[in-house]
């Protein structure tokens, strides 16, 4: 599964799912102002997971709450 990018406003928020090595999902939201290269990105954890598609959903939901509260 592929992460995706939100944005809001002049920010934006990236999520991914990082396969760890016991076979369980790393959920992870990179966040950043629009106008800044990625290599500028913050990283928020948003906790391990079972499976892909619950981590996927972690992570999008995590990327939501902190444009939502400007979590920068």
């Amino acid at each position: 599964m592929a992460g995706n990018t939100l944005q809001s406003g002049t920010h934006v928020a990236r999520t991914d799912v990082r396969l760890m090595p016991d076979g369980t999902y790393e959920a992870q939201v990179f966040v950043r102002l629009t106008r800044e290269p990625e290599v500028a990105e913050t990283y928020i954890p948003a906790g391990i997971h079972p499976d892909e598609r619950s981590a996927l959903e972690a992570a999008q939901q995590r990327a939501r709450r902190a444009l939502d509260n400007h979590e920068f």
